[in-house]
């Protein structure tokens, strides 16, 4: 199906319809282009797209088996903590014998992840090395009006930030610059991006971030707040990697507890050479922080001088992608919405289907690293909402696909049922080549029925008054027919023509056929007790079944065709119901549909030439469960000869076709054929 068909702009449509389509189809083109604007801002859709961030992040992440040659990681940690006993406040004393080791060692730049607000007895010590330093130091400086966060508690925030400014001046001689505190992170404490650049308060501009700095970039020029990009380790055991972290371990770290003495730290002096050092706090349960490696690889969070070696060894590479524009996520939705739309109009059952949608899907997929790789920030692709755009489209188009698909079913249906059987309508829709004018030979179980006298009846009634009786019969004698899964031919009159084996047979149709038979006759029974309560007269309803091959199939002429069947076992079945006129019984069966459904009682009627057939054929009339007996009592006597005569003449008088039985057997004698029409 075509795109403009699906919405409804093909030809026959009214004008209507074509508008309805048209309004459809630009509301789901316009919902489709919605969520790629909202998804990263609206949760919790913004969820899904950070977890879609970390899973790209990870996937395209650089991978190294060597340690940053570059970068080095100073940890004040839990070994340190232990053999100095301070926490918090770290032992400055450590802390200067380390600056004092990187400086010594001939550092590049040493960037401290710690900003001091608590007055210690050792301080001086730490701001001589501060302020001594040869090495630039880049250094955090707490300030909630640039850079907002919360670094100490409202009750002695007026002292920490004096005790802070203290320090500052106490080292102002020296090669140290403030830088911001923070990282970028969101409320489940996960480091994606770097931090935003605009001041906690109105007109102000953050503080440099700390990497940003160590780097060598200044406050002014540095304007980038997108995502950071880590590098994750991959350790070759055969290459002789040390082990670590995928998240951390490309960073090779050095715990502080070597630093407790100066003849200590000097001797590990060597060892920075040439490196940009950071100087962080490496304990297990604070400063630490998830990342997009963390995530997705399962690992503990990292210490946040360790995201701040990620966010320097990015700055080094000058890799700062830019953000991906408004107007291309739209564009890209756009296409992605058009691709859809033209998918969902595919019939859902093909393969073409099939293969399109993973086309789709494919593309979808490869976005992200293709505008990565075209250098554009992966944070500020709305990948999830690219996903809803294509979903959207393919499943909105999809459904109005379907939608017409299913209204011009109904109108086929409705049309082919004013010719065909609704099962033959229902086979011709899943395959319209069976239309072609041919046939083919089956075996059918086939039924006629009559309704005795009816011409003779309604010359005596209005002709309303006939129209409705006879309604009324065929609709509910249909029902019986079409509840057995028959296929009702035509109608003829007050007659019926159906019959099971086509266009589908089934193993069941040989029991449906003869439950059907005498499910007409009780059905035909109570609609003349009905009628015969308003004052109306019916005759009793004639039943013929036989089983034979014929060619079944759609006959007739261009503009005009029939789903029928033709043969002499058709014509056979006609003759049965007609002869119940002769034999006194209701329903007249062949031996061929007899054996076919053996598990039903039959009253033998004996043997009979029909007109036009020179064969004598037996015909027997299926009973029920309630007069199983007489007809095991009608079998046995017609064995016995001469004997069975007298006990088929006591049996008579209760049923006109044993009656009929004896009438015949003394006109022509036990085991010959009666001819019909010779009495």
């Amino acid at each position: 199906m075509q795109l403009g068909e699906a919405i409804g702009l093909g030809e026959g449509e009214s004008r209507a319809g074509k508008r309805k389509g048209l309004i459809a189809a630009c509301l789901i083109l316009l919902a489709s282009l919605v969520p790629p604007l909202v998804s990263p801002g609206l949760p919790p859709l913004s969820s899904v797209e950070r977890l879609a961030h970390d899973i790209y992040a990870y996937l395209l992440a650089p991978t190294s088996s060597q340690r940053d040659p570059d970068i080095a990681l100073l940890l004040y940690d839990d070994a340190t903590a232990r053999v100095s006993q301070k926490t918090s406040p770290i032992d400055r004393q450590v802390l200067a014998n380390a600056i004092r080791a990187a400086d010594e060692g001939g550092a590049k730049m040493i960037g401290i992840d710690f900003f001091f607000a608590q007055p210690t007895d050792d301080e001086d010590v730490l701001t001589e090395a501060l302020a001594s330093s040869k090495t630039p130091i880049v250094m955090l400086y707490a300030d909630p009006k640039r850079d907002g966060g919360g670094f100490w508690s409202p009750s002695i925030a007026s002292e920490s930030a004096a005790h802070q400014d203290l320090i500052w001046r106490k080292i102002a001689g020296g090669d140290v610059t403030r830088s911001s505190p923070m990282i970028g992170t969101d409320e489940a404490n996960v480091a994606r991006r770097w931090p935003r650049r605009d001041g906690a308060v109105e007109d102000a501009v953050a503080q440099i971030p700390l990497s940003a700095a160590v780097a060598g970039m200044e406050e002014e020029g540095f304007a980038y707040e997108g995502s950071i990009s880590f590098t994750r380790y991959v350790p070759d055991a055969e290459a002789g990697s040390p082990p670590g972290s995928e998240a951390a371990g490309v960073f090779p770290d050095f715990s502080m507890s070597a630093f407790q003495s100066p003849e200590a730290a000097a001797r590990m002096g060597p060892l920075f050479r040439d490196k940009y050092v950071l100087i962080g706090l490496g304990i297990f349960n604070a400063d630490r922080f998830a990342t997009p490696i963390t995530r997705i690889a399962g690992e503990d969070e990292i210490p946040g001088v360790a995201v701040h070696a990620h966010m320097l060894r990015q700055a080094l590479d000058g890799d700062f992608p830019a953000p991906l524009p408004w107007w291309l996520a739209l564009f890209v939705a756009l296409l992605l919405a058009l691709a859809g739309a033209v998918t969902g109009t595919r019939d859902r059952s093909s393969t073409l289907f099939a293969l399109a949608t993973v086309g789709l899907l494919a593309l979808w997929a490869s976005l992200a690293p293709l505008l990565r790789w075209a250098g554009f920030d992966l944070l500020s692709i709305p990948v999830f909402g690219w996903l809803l755009t294509l979903g959207i489209a393919l499943g909105g188009f999809s459904y109005l696909a379907g939608a017409r698909t299913s209204r011009e079913r109904r109108f086929a249906r409705g049309a082919l049922g004013k010719y065909l059987p609704a099962t033959v309508a229902q086979e011709i829709l899943a395959d319209p080549e069976k239309l072609e004018l041919k046939g083919e030979e089956r075996e059918l179980f086939m039924l006629f029925t009559d309704l005795e006298g009816f011409t003779r009846i309604s010359h005596n009634q209005q002709p309303q008054t006939t129209a409705e009786i006879l309604n009324r019969y065929l609709d509910e004698m249909s029902e019986v027919i079409l509840r057995h899964e028959g296929t009702i031919d035509k109608f003829v009159g007050d007659a019926i023509v159906a019959f099971w084996g086509a266009p589908i047979g089934k193993p069941e149709d040989a029991k449906n056929a003869v439950a059907c038979a005498l499910a007409l006759h009780e059905k035909a029974e109570a609609f003349r007790a009905e009628v015969a309560k308003q004052g109306e007269q019916l005759g009793r309803t004639r039943i013929g079944l036989h089983c034979g091959k014929v060619i079944v199939g759609n006959f007739g002429g261009r503009q005009r065709i029939q789903y029928t069947a033709l043969g002499d076992a058709m014509n056979t079945a006609a003759r049965l119901e007609g002869a119940n006129k002769y034999l006194g019984s209701h329903i007249l069966v062949s031996e061929s549909v007899r054996k076919a459904a053996s598990h039903f009682a039959y009253m033998p009627l004996g043997s009979i030439v029909m007109s036009g057939v020179d064969t004598p054929i037996p015909v027997y009339q299926p009973v029920g469960t309630e007069q199983r007996d007489r007809a095991e009592a009608v079998a046995a006597a017609l064995a016995e000869g001469l004997a069975g005569r007298e006990k088929l003449a006591a049996l008579s008088a209760k049923d006109p076709a044993i009656a009929s039985l004896v009438e015949r057997w003394e006109t022509v004698g036990k085991g010959e054929a009666y001819v019909l029409g010779s009495k």
